[in-house]
């Protein structure tokens, strides 16, 4: 046999191996010197699969820690925001924490803050209450308890927030309610 014909077969063993439930394969033990090779590629197969699930829980588990450490930066920037003056040991705080959000953002992390933005039904955030404010003319997020966390546009962690709405008038109450 020509090593182009056995090399043909092997492709087309490995072929067989690879693709195909074991149910539909063609036997490899008409060819003796294939099986174990065939039987190691198999394995192989197998391995990288589950190594591959593998990996998936690993990046899963590094999102799950940057969307925490990203949530921890976020309020350490907001209370040191708070504070007004910093001393110099604030000061240097202050800088370490801007660098660490500058290293997330590098590594595709995003952290979105969105206190003061109008609210729209249907946006991805969690809305834990809604509360009159007077003065408003429309839905508005007047709080953010977490921020949305993103990691190159997916959404990683779901932003909570607190709901501004108008406050009823006399003239926006139903005509029951007015007595």
């Amino acid at each position: 046999m020509s090593d182009r014909k056995m090399l043909s077969e092997t492709v087309y063993n490995l072929k067989q191996w690879l693709c195909y439930p074991q149910e539909f394969r063609i036997s490899a033990s008409k060819y003796p010197g294939l099986s174990e090779p065939l039987e190691a590629l198999a394995d192989l197969a197998e391995r990288t699969s589950t190594s591959s699930q593998t990996t998936s829980k690993k990046e899963e588990a590094l999102l799950d820690m940057a969307a925490d450490v990203g949530t921890l930066v976020w309020r350490i920037q907001h209370r040191l925001a708070a504070t007004g003056e910093l001393s110099k040991p604030l000061q240097r705080l202050s800088r370490d924490v801007e660098r660490t959000w500058d290293a997330l953002t590098q590594g595709g992390i995003e952290i979105k803050d969105h206190t003061g933005g109008d609210y729209e039904g249907g946006m991805a955030l969690r809305v834990i209450t809604s509360q009159p404010v007077s003065g408003l003319a429309r839905r508005q997020i007047i709080e953010t308890l977490k921020p949305t966390i993103y990691y190159r546009d997916r959404i990683i962690q779901m932003g909570e927030v607190i709901i501004g709405v108008p406050e009823e008038t006399e003239m926006s109450k139903p005509i029951d309610d007015i007595t």
